[in-house]
Order: C-alpha cells, then structure tokens, then sequence
C-alpha cells in the first residue's frame, strides 16, 4: 500500500514540473500566429529577467564622427618648379628647407634657347614699330580717302598680331629674369611663392627639359596644411563644408590641432563607398609634416538629428547586422540594421529601425537561443 502511495505522489510531481516547462515554450497554437523571424517567450521563462530593452529615440546630438587620415601639403599654396625652356643646371642656389620668398632666384640655367628668345623678341618689336606706323599712314590715308576700307583693316590686323607677338616673347624673356637688348646664355628660374623647399631634384650640372613630368623643385607654405580623408557614405549627413575638426596625430599624442572642413567632395568611390574629405589646419610652428597619418575629429554634429543606440543591443554574424526588436507579450522580431561606426558604446543606426520602437539591449543572446530552438 505504501509502495502504491509513493508512486503516486511521483507521477504527480513529474506531472506538475511537466505543465511548468511546457508554460516556458510558445504554445503551437501560438507559435502558429507569429510571422516569421519573430519568437515568443512565455510569461514564465526564467530567461525573461536577463532581458532588457529600450525606446528607440531621435537625439539632437549625433555621435562624434572620428575618421582617419593624412597631412598633406595646401595645394593652394605650393609650387611645383619646372624649367620653361631646355637647358643645364649652372648653379642651385637654395637648400633643402630653406624659406625663400616670392621673386626669388632659385636656379640658373644655361641654355642656347635664351639667345634665340631674344632674337625673337627683338625682331617681334621692330616688327611691333614696323607696324604701328604702317597703322598711323593707314588711319591718315583712309581719313583722305586715299585707301580703301580693306586695306586699313589689314594694317590694323598686322598691328594687333605684332603687338601680340612682341607681347608673349617679352613675357617669355621675363619669366627668365633676362632682358632683350643684354645677349646671354644665361638664365634664371624664380620662385612664385613664399614658403619652405620642401622637396629638391635637381643638381649642378644636370640636363633639364621644359617637358619633363618631375619638378626641379617644390616649395610649400607650412603656415597651412591640409588633413585629407575619406567619409563613408552613411556619415555624409553629418558632415558639412565649415564644420570644425580636432586633429590628432601619434607625434603629439596629447594635443589636438584646431581645423574647419574646407572641401566635401562631390563624387562617391564606387568601391570603398567614400567620398574625399578635406580640412584646412593651421600649421604656425610647422608641427605638422606633410604624410603624417592623422585622426580626424568632427565635432559639430549639434542640431544633426540621429538615432543611437547602444552598441551592446547589436548582434553580427558574416552576412548581417540585427536587432531584436521588442513587442507586446514578449514576442521579438529579427531586424536587419544598417549602422555607423561604434563611438563611446553607442552606435549610429541607418535604416532598419523606426523611432518609439524598443530594441533589447540587454539579453539578446537568450533570444537568439530561442529561435535556435525553434
């Protein structure tokens, strides 16, 4: 009789702890309505406690886009030194790292094509005094009556191509620092801008082309230098021509250099999906050396509506980012999400999410189980 009662009292445990299990499961039933990629935790599942979830909002304050990228040199501000005319290197009279300023003879050639410019201007100006006076008889002539129409025209015709002529050879001359009437060989380049050598291919002695593709010289003013870098497609919102940036590179790691966006380009990389981005840095100490590597710190996001998240409600596989999007009686949905770049345990979201929805943030990883189990 006793053996009978215990065996009694089992069945009636197991039954028990049997109809608490099931009522941890979704029932068939219900499982039923649930469209695809959702899962429904029963009101009893212990996993229920671990599970945390939070509103979706819209803040006025974006995230801090950081960006990486290079010094480069202001490109509005450097020259490249080429030779206008074939010839040889007689003397180089600057160093690597000199400032020079604007005017400034760098480079003295040697070269059989200075005489023949000057040749040419000297002819070209006599043709120049040939002309205006065959200009002057037309004009009194045709006042007299004594030419005809054509005839003025084309002295008038013949001036203007002499005064063009005699124009560009005197130019020509000029740029080489040598006068038409002192006959030489030699000549001289000049520098167009102020600013630091920064970069030196030529030598005494050395045969230089007017068509060469490699500058003699390249002179920069470091006062300057631009920080150039690529934004990716999803933060283009958040950046805008005159926005401010802090730069920070790894030879000054506890300093940041003040700079503005001064360029956002109009064309999109078809392969990395960035588009080139430009700042303008002040450069006064000259701390800042062209090809360094840099980061980029956009800190005007104010007033740059965005919907943050925190990063510990994102799950990432090979294919796919997702969220768990939270609805009533403890049914999660799978969401695809397209996000930004992690800054300070928070992520940017894209596309995938509505404001006022509710995201787990906490406890994804039992929700993944229970569509495992599913």
């Amino acid at each position: 009789m006793q053996l009978n009662l215990k065996v009694a009292y089992c069945c009636i445990v197991l039954a028990s702890l049997g109809d608490s299990a099931c009522s941890t499961k979704t029932t068939p039933a219900a499982a039923a309505e649930l469209s695809p990629g959702t899962v429904q935790m029963g009101p009893g599942n212990a996993r229920l406690q671990f599970i945390k979830v939070e509103t979706v909002k819209e803040t006025d304050a974006a995230p801090v886009v950081r960006l990486t990228g290079k010094v480069s040199f202001d490109e509005d501000h450097t020259q490249r030194v080429a030779s206008p005319i074939d010839g040889r290197a007689s003397r180089v009279l600057i160093e690597l790292g000199d400032k020079v300023r604007a005017g400034q003879a760098l480079i003295e050639l040697t070269s059989p094509r200075v005489s023949e410019l000057q040749a040419d201007s000297q002819k070209a100006l006599q043709d120049l005094a040939l002309a205006t006076k065959a200009l002057d008889r037309a004009s009194k002539l045709r006042q007299d009556g004594a030419v005809s129409e054509k005839e003025a025209a084309q002295a008038e015709a013949g001036f203007h191509k002499s005064k063009s002529d005699a124009a560009r050879s005197t130019a020509q001359l000029r740029s080489l620092s040598v006068s038409a009437s002192d006959p030489t060989t030699n000549a001289a380049i000049r520098g167009q801008i102020a600013g630091t050598v920064v970069e030196r291919n030529i030598l005494v002695g050395q045969e230089v082309r007017a068509d060469s593709a490699q500058p003699l010289l390249t002179i920069s003013n470091l006062a300057v230098v631009w920080v150039l870098a690529d934004v990716y497609e999803q933060d283009l919102g958040l950046v805008r021509k005159g926005d401010s940036v802090k730069i920070h590179v790894p030879a000054y790691p506890d300093e940041a250099f003040d700079g503005k966006v001064d360029h956002v380009g109009d064309v999109l990389d078809p392969v990395s999906r960035t588009v080139k981005l430009r700042c303008s840095v002040p450069n006064p100490q000259s701390r800042l050396k062209p090809e360094m590597f840099a980061k980029i710190e956009l800190t005007d996001t104010a007033g740059k509506k965005a919907i943050v998240i925190p990063s510990s409600a994102i799950l990432t596989d090979s294919e796919h980012t997702r969220v768990f999007v939270a609805g009533n009686d403890h049914v999660y949905q799978q969401r695809i999400v397209t996000v930004g770049p992690e800054v300070d345990d928070h992520v940017r979201v894209l596309a995938g999410i509505e404001v006022g929805e509710q995201v787990v943030t906490e406890g994804a990883i039992f929700i993944r189980r229970e569509f495992g189990s599913k």
